[in-house]
Order: C-alpha cells, then structure tokens, then sequence
C-alpha cells in the first residue's frame, strides 16, 4: 500500500464517519432503531478502518476490507428503499406525491458517492483477501 493513498483514505473514511453521524443523529428529526444502529455500525467501522490506515496498523486490510462489504450492503440496501420510496410516493400520489418523491430521489443522489461509491473504490483498492499457499506435509523417509 502505498502510503499517500493510505492517509487519503484513511481520513476520508473518518471525513465519512463524522458526515454520516452527523446526517443521522442532527439531521433526522426522529430516532428510529434501525437507522440509528445502522448509523453506529457504518461510523464504526469506517472509524476504525480510518484510524487503522492512518496509524499503518497491521490488520489495516482486514478491516477496511469489512468496513467495504459492510458498508456497501448497508449503502445498497438504504439506496434501494429511498429510490422505491420515491417511485411509491410518486406512482400512487402523482402530482400530489411529486415533492416528497424529488426529496427522496435527492436523498439519495446526496447518499450514493458516500455509501456505495466509496465502498467499492475501498474494496477496489485494497483488493483480494491474499491467500497463503498450501504447504505439504513433509514425508519422513527412513
């Protein structure tokens, strides 16, 4: 790993962990248990993954590479339900439900490089789990 791009995303992780704190536990108006333990999940993990790159700890691979998968499932998952809120809101509302769509939609344009994009250019950059070779067992001759 090189070590520009290790800071990089080491604080662009931690720059990514405060944003979604902040988004979550100031910019929502109520709590709700699913968003909020998913909030604390994502923070978290790219807390920790930011902190490990930028201290070059040894299992800095390991969990950034989680940090990715998690993160992207969530990401995907939270993406999904704001683009079929919208499409609900505006196929059964019409005009009316026009507005609460375009809000939705907007959400989660706003999401999408934080949530998805990131964790994909993480998994990209860290890259496969390296695997160690096989190693067979010495047969003792006499």
């Amino acid at each position: 790993m090189k070590k520009g791009a290790r800071i990089g995303f080491g604080a662009l992780n931690l720059a990514v962990a405060a944003l979604v704190a902040w988004g979550v536990f100031t910019g929502l108006p109520t709590r709700w248990w699913v968003v909020d333990d998913g909030a604390v999940v994502v923070c978290a993990l790219l807390a920790a993954s930011g902190i490990m790159l930028l201290v070059d700890h040894r299992l800095k691979e390991v969990v950034t590479r989680a940090a990715g998968f998690v993160v992207l499932a969530l990401g995907l998952a939270v993406f999904a339900a704001l683009a079929l809120t919208a499409s609900w809101l505006y196929g059964v509302y019409g005009p009316v439900g026009k507005g609460g769509a375009a809000l939705f939609a907007l959400v989660a344009l706003l999401l999408f490089p934080y949530v998805v994009v990131l964790p994909v250019v993480l998994l990209a950059w860290v890259g496969p789990r390296a695997r160690r070779p096989r190693v067979a067992p010495r047969l003792e001759s006499s």
